[in-house]
């Protein structure tokens, strides 16, 4: 599959650059070309599932799933030409919008103030200021009740907050099926943090990780002990919430850290192109030009962390920021996916470092492939979840 080059930061200002029309025809033509040729396309993938041939799968993958991975990643790279999502992530009602949700799914809207006195280094920035952040509770109805009316102690209550993927730059927490599914095993109430998307210099770095910060003191104001709050992200969020991890750890004698943290095929490398592995470029539903863009968007405003803090899988953490001490880390990652040598980097450095980290490898799987993965048997990732939420890690590497 044909993939798009990764960009410098003077090529994505040149595309940021471009009239918004321009973008917008661009991904209307990308649409419709994908359209017209996918029957074309999808005849080779039946060949190739017959003869078992390399080019649109893993000998492992049915002619559906090479068909829907294929559909994914072309829908993926259609929709995203340029810096601008389709859809509005930067609007104050869009961010705390509610979708139609599917029942018994229920979620209700918190608006989290900023927090005061809890910003140090990093997370200071001139133009980039701590503000009120839309979150949700989130819920399934007669299976849980409703996390604000909750009258049992609060104290003894767990939380598992969330940061969802779309690169730092998109994503709705309620639309992201990750949160719902986790819900389903663990029956623990999820507060989906709709952090600001880095569009904009003033929506970049270190906006998103004053959100997580704010949203996490919030739980902590109403009265859950931060050892009860498990920080969760997949792709880009899994980012956010391990950069939060690590600031908090960094001034560990003025703020309080979560108990444990899970992270979905998390973007951990800023800065690699992703070009090494021939076959996972081809095989995976990412594509590097729009990983190098949003980390490009991301970084506007640090550019000199792109390749530090905001890449803690190259493993070179400045102070006062440090990869020892962290709390309990539930990882996953497919083996076919681009994000692969980052995550495997981290989560060695992490052991080295002394931390308890339980890391699942999906054999033969894409991108944040607890999206749609059905297996559910005790030593999967998601057989796993409530044994480690409950403190119980398998220290090492495991294959899914």
């Amino acid at each position: 599959m044909t993939r798009g080059p990764y960009l410098s930061s003077s090529q994505v200002h040149a595309l940021h650059a471009r009239p918004h029309i321009l973008e917008r025809l661009t991904r209307l033509t990308r649409f419709f070309s994908t359209l017209l040729k996918l029957p074309f396309h999808l005849l080779f993938i039946l060949f190739s599932t017959l003869f078992n041939t390399r080019h649109y799968g893993r000998p492992s993958w049915s002619f559906s799933f090479r068909a829907l991975r294929f559909i994914a990643a072309k829908y993926l790279w259609a929709m995203n030409p340029g810096t601008r999502p389709s859809p509005d992530v930067l609007s104050l009602s869009a961010r705390q919008s509610i979708p139609r949700l599917e029942k018994p799914s229920k979620a209700e809207l918190v608006i989290v103030p900023a927090k005061e006195g809890v910003w140090y280094g990093d997370a200071i920035h001139e133009f980039v200021r701590p503000l009120p952040c839309p979150c949700f509770w989130m819920w399934r109805e007669k299976e849980m009740v409703n996390p604000s009316t909750d009258s049992s102690p609060i104290q003894e209550r767990k939380v598992m907050m969330y940061f969802v993927g779309g690169g730092m730059v998109q994503g709705h927490p309620l639309e992201s099926p990750l949160g719902w599914a986790m819900m389903d095993i663990t029956k623990m109430p999820i507060f989906g943090v709709n952090f600001r998307k880095a569009i904009a210099a003033e929506t970049a770095f270190p906006a998103a990780l004053q959100d997580a910060v704010s949203a996490f003191y919030y739980l902590v104001d109403q009265g859950f002990r931060p050892e009860n709050i498990c920080m969760m992200g997949d792709s880009g969020g899994g980012g956010i919430a391990i950069t939060a991890m690590l600031y908090l750890r960094a001034y560990r004698e003025k703020l309080l850290q979560p108990g444990s943290c899970i992270l979905v095929s998390p973007f951990l490398d800023l800065v690699d192109d992703y070009q090494s592995d021939e076959e996972t470029l081809n095989l995976d539903i990412l594509d590097p030009k729009m990983c190098s863009i949003a980390a490009t968007q991301y970084t506007e405003n640090r550019p000199d962390l792109r390749a530090t803090l905001l890449s803690p899988g190259r493993g070179k953490i400045t102070e006062p920021y440090t990869l020892e001490g962290l709390p309990d880390i539930l990882l996953c990652y497919g083996d076919a996916e681009i994000f692969m040598p980052g995550i495997q980097s981290f989560s060695k450095h992490l052991l080295e470092e002394g931390n308890r980290v339980e890391c699942h490898r999906g054999l033969d799987q894409v991108h944040c492939y607890p999206y749609y993965t059905k297996d559910r048997t005790p030593a999967s990732f998601y057989g796993r979840l409530n044994a480690f939420l409950a403190g119980e890690v398998m220290v090492g590497e495991c294959v899914d």
